[in-house]
């Protein structure tokens, strides 16, 4: 990520030391907040309160911002399929790193390939 000038924060609603000790249990470079009031979750509206039988049911997002840190991309947690994979990550990242003046992604520049480790799949 450093090499890419992108960086990762994680929020947590858990108390300084659980939130330490999952920092390190994970052996995380990344800066951890707290939000043990839970707060920011009502502020962003990541709360269902729809069953009341279970009580308030806080909902895991993952959020890309822009290098304004703008929302560029918002990733719903709810089930496990609406969590960005590695993949939704880097196209985040490429699509971040698109608007730098210094980022130049041309594939008619990319060297050709000869001989045998050329494959053409059309024939």
């Amino acid at each position: 990520m450093r090499i890419n000038y992108c960086k990762l924060i994680t929020v947590s609603v858990d108390d300084k030391t659980n939130t330490n000790e999952t920092r390190d249990a994970l052996a995380a470079e990344w800066p951890f907040l707290m939000d043990t009031n839970r707060r920011l979750l009502y502020e962003l509206q990541m709360v269902d309160t729809t069953d009341p039988a279970h009580g308030e049911i806080y909902i895991p997002y993952s959020f890309s911002l822009d290098q304004d840190r703008t929302i560029h991309k918002i990733y719903n947690g709810w089930y496990y399929v609406g969590r960005p994979t590695v993949e939704d990550i880097r196209q985040d990242w490429r699509t971040s790193l698109s608007h730098r003046p210094d980022f130049v992604y041309d594939s008619s520049r990319a060297p050709a390939l000869k001989g045998d480790a050329f494959y053409d799949r059309n024939g």
